[in-house]
Formats: structure tokens, sequence, C-alpha cells
């Protein structure tokens, strides 16, 4: 467990940069990076959505674009706070790192509220989603000692002081 809580930030490092690279997919490829994802909410292909209605199409297309940078930011975002405080073990970065699980579970909920399309599977992010909130949720509690454990006269200075 000692060796999870000091090497928990790489874990989720490893975490928040995979969500960064795939991002790169949905920038390149649009709506048809993830096929699950319109089959599951539309219940078409993205080539029926395409013939159905192509200025609807093209909007959709450059959502899932959209989504994918918004993918890289939130990857790099979260992945410079772990290579810099984080690891250092500033308490504002464990609190900030809980965005991670929140977003997890967001997207989840999401979908959930949306509906899937009838005799559709749910799309991909409809499990990646619980699976990234659990598991990051695991790893910010296992490495919580870290922030709010006993701290030395030397770490005080690490502590910003209150007003008082």
């Amino acid at each position: 467990m000692e060796w999870l809580q000091r090497h928990a930030w790489q874990l989720l490092l490893a975490m928040t940069a995979l969500i960064a690279v795939i991002g790169l997919n949905p920038v390149k490829d649009g709506i048809n990076e993830d096929p699950s994802v319109a089959l599951g909410l539309a219940g078409m292909t993205a080539a029926q959505l395409e013939a159905d209605n192509a200025q609807s199409f093209r909007l959709i297309d450059v959502q899932a674009r959209f989504g994918g940078l918004d993918l890289i930011v939130i990857g790099l975002l979260l992945s410079a706070i772990l290579v810099g405080a984080f690891r250092h073990n500033e308490r504002w970065s464990w609190w900030a790192m809980w965005l991670l699980p929140l977003w997890g579970v967001s997207v989840f909920a999401t979908i959930l509220r949306t509906g899937v399309a009838a005799d559709q599977a749910p799309p991909s992010p409809y499990f990646s989603g619980p699976i990234i909130a659990a598991l990051s949720s695991a790893l910010l509690i296992v490495a919580a000692p870290r922030f709010f454990g006993r701290r030395t006269a030397g770490d005080a200075a690490t502590v910003p002081a209150t007003g008082g």
C-alpha cells in the first residue's frame, strides 16, 4: 500500500496523459472516430447521419472534433497539476484532481440522462467514464495521507499561512 501511495501520482498521470492522447483521434476523425457514439445516441451510423442531413452532420462532426480538443486540454491541464503540485504534496492539487472522477461521472450521467437509442448498445464513454471515475477516486483516496497526514516543521514552509 505504501508503494501505491507514493506512486499514485504516476498512475494518475498515465490516465491523464492517455486522455490527452485519446483526444487526438476525434480531432482527426470527427464523428467517425467512435462509431458507438453515433449508433448509441442517434441509432444511426455517421454515414447515415450525413446522408440524412449534411448540415446537421457537419455540426455534429465539428462538435466531435471540439470534444477531442476538450480531451486534450483536460488531459494536459490535469497532467500539469500532477507533475507540478501533486507530486510535491500540495494540498490544493489533491482537491483539484477530484475534477477527474467528477468528469468521469458526468460523462456517464450525461449519457444516462440523454438516453440510448432503441435497440442500440450504449456508447463506449458510458463505460469508460465510470472506470475513470472509480480508478481515479481510488488512487486519490490512497494518496490522501500524503496530503493530510502529520506535517513536520520542514513541511510547514510549503503550507500557506492563514491570515488572522
